[in-house]
């Protein structure tokens, strides 16, 4: 079952997604989209992502099933390195 995580950002969009391109790439993981939204694959997670305003929404479609969700939130907070508080 899919779930979304959402995170309000403090950084520029485009600054964002180029951050997050680069750490995908440092990392492994297929980062694919703009500032308006795209997909992330790798390690068995598939995601995709909309970026409206100032809220950043990551769905979740598929993850290894012995990984919990707090880890994969936490891993989503970590790459997108924004200090915000969960809105979900």
């Amino acid at each position: 079952m899919p779930k979304s995580i959402q995170v309000k950002i403090v950084d520029h969009p485009d600054k964002l997604i180029n951050k997050a391109k680069q750490e995908a790439k440092k990392n492994g993981i297929q980062f694919l989209g703009d500032a308006d939204r795209g997909i992330i694959r790798g390690f068995g997670i598939e995601a995709d992502y909309v970026l409206q305003d100032e809220l950043l929404t990551v769905t979740v479609f598929r993850k290894p099933m012995l990984l919990p969700w707090a880890k994969v939130e936490q891993k989503v907070r970590t790459f997108v390195d924004t200090g915000a508080s969960r809105i979900n």
